[in-house]
């Protein structure tokens, strides 16, 4: 290998990376592409430390910092998604592309909702949940997800779905710790109980809304 890849220098070769695609529109805005890959070439030995770091969204955190702070004429909620991508190999490299934009819906299973799907479109980061139009009593804030009209168990204002990095992470509101994760390996997980009050959502993944004792109804994050 021709040198170690800390994570300082992996964060700086992201966020140039991603920078380099930008293109100019009027009044000299820059526009970067909705989505990129980022490819990350390293030694044997260090694949696992590198997926840890690219893993973390902490780490994607920082590189959307980066790239507001080096792009400051882009808009901040026109930040691509990131899609990283570890390999073994000879050359310690970091390469960026732009990818096509992956789509996702959410399909809810329960309540007079059920067979319903939600289209998550790709140019918004922030996805509001819960029962019924409003998110809220004072009626200011709409839901973009309506999971149900009439069940009492589900708070108006019951939690956000962030689009983080190329996955999803939920956050608890008003929902609190009866709002679960469900993963297909059996792990059971509660956003209100985390550290960061978030939990990452991938496709397969069930989302649970309960009443504290059992599942009213049930979202199953898809790629459409």
């Amino acid at each position: 290998m021709d040198g170690e890849l800390g994570h300082p220098d992996l964060l700086r070769r992201v966020v140039d990376g991603i920078a380099k695609l930008r293109r100019h529109a009027d009044r000299g805005v820059e526009v970067l592409p909705p989505e990129v890959e980022v490819h990350i070439t390293v030694g044997e030995g260090s694949v696992q430390v590198i997926e840890r770091f690219v893993n973390d969204p902490a780490f994607d955190r920082e590189v959307e910092a980066g790239l507001r702070n080096k792009l400051v004429r882009a808009r901040e909620d026109r930040m691509p998604v990131r899609r990283y991508f570890v390999k073994a190999g000879k050359r310690t490299q970091v390469s960026v592309k732009e990818a096509p934009p992956k789509t996702y819906h959410l399909r809810i299973d329960g309540g007079e909702r059920a067979g319903n799907e939600v289209n998550l479109q790709g140019e918004k980061r922030v996805f509001l949940v819960g029962r019924g139009p409003w998110h809220g009593d004072d009626q200011q804030v709409s839901n973009d997800v309506v999971v149900s009209e009439t069940e009492k168990a589900i708070s108006r204002r019951a939690a956000r779905l962030h689009r983080v990095s190329g996955n999803f992470e939920i956050e608890a509101l008003d929902q609190g710790e009866a709002l679960v994760v469900a993963r297909p390996d059996g792990q059971r997980l509660r956003p209100a109980l985390s550290a960061s009050g978030r939990v990452p959502v991938h496709p397969g993944d069930i989302i649970e809304f309960t009443d504290g004792a059992k599942t009213v109804l049930t979202v199953h994050l898809e790629e459409a």
